[in-house]
């Protein structure tokens, strides 16, 4: 059974926050749709001209893509579903993504019974399928960028938040050091009083320096590496 295109009361109010890491894997599993609906789609045609294991590969491969477009849409207990505007536009808007596709496995489905059947309307199913698979294979790729868009926006998002924790950073230890500064000259006046007070400032001054330290190595990990010529 396919289930019914989600609603507008299925589709959350608001965007939700989506690591990296889980957008990667949303990213591997649409462009792993685009190889899938080709395989149905050779398989179907295949299955259709009477090689007999293509049925089961067409099967195999169309329950795959089923599942995995659910998860997609709907979610599970890992990936959270459609999870931001862009993406609700791009399946419920107006192309249609969700509707498209999921008409694409009712007819795969349709194909596969159809051919499992010897009916004499295999043949037409069939090719009703083929005529599908280019406007698939863009729509899939359309999908794909979408997810590759929001995994750009989660890294703008998150060098902007560290330059402004080194910044943040920057500041603090500068109003540190001047501190230490001026305690190191304070101690100094106070002579053989200001023994115990230097100590504490030497503290001060060592703890600015990691902190430094700390700033320049979040500047350093969000450089972008050298590319190959």
């Amino acid at each position: 059974m396919i289930k019914q295109p989600l609603n507008d009361t299925h589709r959350a109010p608001e965007d939700k926050a989506v690591s990296g890491e889980t957008i990667g894997e949303l990213i591997n599993l649409a462009g792993r749709q685009r190889m899938l609906s080709q395989r149905i789609v050779l398989h179907v045609l295949l299955a259709a001209q009477g090689h007999e294991a293509a049925t089961g590969i067409a099967k195999q491969c169309l329950s795959i893509f089923a599942a995995t477009h659910e998860d997609l849409v709907s979610g599970n207990d890992r990936l959270p579903g459609v999870f931001c505007e862009a993406l609700r536009q791009l399946y419920f808007g107006s192309q249609r993504a969700d509707e498209r596709i999921r008409r694409f496995i009712g007819d795969a489905e349709r194909a596969i019974s159809l051919i499992s059947t010897h009916s004499a309307d295999a043949p037409a199913a069939a090719d009703a399928l083929v005529n599908q698979a280019s406007p698939l294979l863009e729509l899939l790729q359309s999908i794909t960028l979408g997810y590759q868009n929001e995994m750009r926006n989660v890294e703008r998002a998150a060098t902007q938040r560290d330059a402004q924790l080194a910044e943040q950073l920057g500041r603090i230890s500068m109003q540190a050091n001047i501190v230490a500064i001026n305690a190191r000259i304070s101690a100094g006046r106070a002579g053989p009083y200001g023994r115990e007070f230097a100590v504490v400032t030497s503290l001060l001054a060592d703890i600015v320096k990691e902190m430094e330290r700390m700033i320049h190595g979040v500047v350093r990990a969000r450089e972008p590496a050298p590319r190959l010529r």
